[in-house]
């Protein structure tokens, strides 16, 4: 694999995306901002950015403590959006 592609295999890593329908195995289908529809059920999931922006969304001036929590998102996987300025938390 060359390094473009390591790279981009990290991106979608760590964000914890995901391919496959937890309730019924069929493809998981990218809507944006985190989300994601089963082609098959309908359900809808999220990866680790779409339960974190989600979360901030509907708790204004969470802390990252407070987010991680509610998320299961750990603090280090946050405070990298944060830097990387997917979100912001406090504001």
């Amino acid at each position: 694999m060359d390094k473009l592609g390591k790279a981009l295999a990290r991106v979608v890593d760590a964000y914890s995306r995901q391919g496959v329908c937890e309730v019924c195995g069929g493809t998981l289908v990218f809507q944006g901002c985190g989300e994601y529809v089963c082609e098959q059920c309908g359900d809808l999931s999220y990866d680790d950015y779409g339960k974190v922006r989600r979360y901030v969304e509907t708790h204004a001036g969470a802390s990252v403590t407070d987010t991680a929590e509610a998320t299961g998102v750990s603090q280090d996987a946050i405070r990298e959006m944060i830097k990387e300025r997917k979100i912001r938390i406090g504001y």
